[in-house]
This record gives C-alpha cells, sequence and structure tokens, in this order.
C-alpha cells in the first residue's frame, strides 16, 4: 500500500525532470501551474471520500468507553479513500515547491526586453569605434 500512495508525486517529479530536459518554457510553466490544480482536486476528492463514504456507526453504548467508538469508525474509512488522501498530500508536498521553482527559475531565464536608450547608446559607441578605427 506504501507504493500507491508514491504514485501522484512520483509522476509529478518524473514528468518535470522529462519537461526541464526537453520541454519548453511555456509547456513547463503549464504544467506547474495545471499539476497544483489538479493536486487541490484530488484533496478535495480525498476529503469527500473520507467524509461522505464511510459506513454510518450506531452510537456508542451508553458508559461504554469512546475510545472503542472511535476504534470502530477508523475501521469504517475505505482503503481507496485513504489512498487517495495519501497521494493527494503527498502530491501537495510535491507539487507546490516544484512548480514554485519552475517559475522563479522559468521567469528569471526569461529574455528581457533591452532599453532603447542603452540600445541607442550601444550604436552610437559602435559608429565611434567604427569612426575612429576601433572596429
Amino acid at each position: 500500500m506504501l507504493l500507491l500512495l508514491l504514485v501522484l508525486p512520483a509522476a509529478i517529479v518524473v514528468t518535470w525532470f522529462v519537461l526541464w530536459w526537453r520541454g519548453t518554457r511555456p509547456v513547463r510553466l503549464w504544467f506547474a501551474a495545471v499539476s497544483v490544480v489538479g493536486v487541490l482536486m484530488t484533496c478535495a476528492w480525498g476529503y469527500y471520500l473520507f467524509k461522505y463514504v464511510p459506513e454510518p456507526l450506531a452510537p456508542p453504548p451508553p458508559g461504554g468507553s469512546d475510545g472503542i467508538h472511535w476504534a470502530r469508525s477508523m475501521s469504517t474509512i475505505p482503503d481507496s479513500a485513504v489512498l487517495v488522501a495519501g497521494n493527494a498530500v503527498l502530491g501537495l508536498i510535491v507539487a507546490v515547491p516544484l512548480a514554485a521553482i519552475t517559475a522563479v527559475a522559468d521567469l528569471a531565464r526569461s529574455p528581457k526586453t533591452p532599453d532603447p536608450a542603452h540600445e541607442e547608446a550601444a550604436d552610437a559607441l559602435e559608429r565611434w569605434g567604427r569612426a575612429n578605427g576601433y572596429l
């Protein structure tokens, strides 16, 4: 069951590495945003499974221990709810930092538009260099 909990985080990490190796900037940014949204939707699905899918329990007997009632109520949570919620939490732990790294790295590496004043100064310097025999 532990290996099944690592499916979503592993898929996110493998896809992220492949996109950094072979992908383009827009695709990486798109994947970063979509992976976080998808993991948040998986969290909502896991919450729904925990909240609404378990079988109802009879109330605890009068004078009985609440610990027994709690243990019985935990046993009614289906394994699918545990897998979905576990994948969602681990996926969230993986997707948010990778999306932040992708956004910061890709936006920092994006080409800057040159300032027209700097372009004019560079052209004037080049003209001066040619006129004085340096170029």
